[in-house]
């Protein structure tokens, strides 16, 4: 039952807090969040924990690709894709936006089934409010 609780204090906190940053009134004139910031000279850095470069996967597994992306002041905005490299098709993606956080976490799957052996690339990038982008191609290969 305390327990119950917990959680439901817990959901009003974060819906309070979305609220709360949404809030416009008083704020003034309304601001283009995707304003640049000309004092933001720095990337942000990539750290991805899955997959890793060459990895061979089996037809069945899941490519996963996990990681995060942190800029010195805030980041904006990002995607990760899981592209078929014979056909250039992207089998996954994954967007993501912010203009208050300067961490995001990302993750990714595609359960990749194939009958020859086939290359596949994860791309990710991300850009702060400074325009800095930083991306990463890594390559990974799926056998039947």
């Amino acid at each position: 039952m305390m327990r119950r609780y917990f959680y439901l204090i817990g959901v009003i906190a974060v819906i309070s807090l979305i609220i709360i940053s949404c809030n416009k009134v008083g704020a003034g004139p309304e601001q283009n969040l995707d304003t640049e910031d000309k004092s933001d000279n720095t990337a942000p850095i990539l750290t991805i924990t899955k997959p890793i470069t060459n990895q061979v996967y089996i037809s069945g597994d899941s490519i996963i690709v996990d990681g995060k992306a942190v800029d010195e002041k805030v980041m904006y905005k990002g995607k990760v894709q899981i592209k078929n490299d014979a056909t250039g098709v992207v089998v996954a993606e994954s967007s993501y936006e912010t203009h208050f956080l300067n961490t995001l976490t990302f993750h990714v799957a595609y359960k990749a089934i194939v009958t020859a052996s086939t290359d596949f690339s994860a791309i990710i990038e991300f850009q702060d409010h400074g325009y800095n982008l930083v991306t990463s191609t890594i390559k990974v290969k799926v056998n039947p």
